[in-house]
């Protein structure tokens, strides 16, 4: 919320599932920017209530152009998430941005209004693409994150 013209930090939460480590990077870099924790998605279970959430981010690494499994499911669970902003975000190996439209679309089912996507490529288990997520890409998810919620403050 903007109070006097400065920004003010709003209610965010930001949940990720992984199997290689790199969306929890990025996870951890757009909780640190919006002061509050990463959890990961195991941890949490079914009917996670939106109650006290203004702006909700989910992000999954991408396996078979969808996101993880555990991902979809928590997504499926959210419970009061009527009307809610949620923000995407994700690490592929290939780059494409399928299973971020696919979280999109999960989160919009559940009434959710996604208010923006992001991704980056992720090192794979090949080595592909090796090092990434990098330093620049934390940065650009920290940036993403402060794009979304300047998104909310005018909404």
């Amino acid at each position: 919320m903007a109070l006097g013209g400065v920004l003010v930090k709003s209610r965010s939460e930001v949940f990720y599932s992984t199997k290689s480590g790199n969306t929890q990077k990025i996870a951890e870099a757009i909780a640190e920017c919006m002061g509050t924790q990463a959890l990961n998605v195991s941890g949490v279970g079914e009917g996670h209530s939106l109650s006290k959430c203004d702006l909700l981010f989910v992000g999954s690494g991408s396996y078979g152009s969808a996101p993880s499994a555990e991902m979809a499911a928590f997504i499926r669970g959210l419970g009061n998430s009527e009307g809610r902003h949620a923000a995407v975000f994700g690490t592929s190996g290939g780059g494409r941005e399928d299973y971020l439209k696919k979280m999109k679309a999960l989160l919009e089912g559940r009434g959710l209004k996604v208010i923006g996507m992001w991704g980056c490529l992720g090192q794979e288990y090949s080595l592909k693409n090796k090092g990434k997520p990098d330093d620049k890409d934390l940065k650009d998810a920290a940036g993403f994150a402060k794009k979304m919620l300047m998104k909310i403050e005018i909404i």
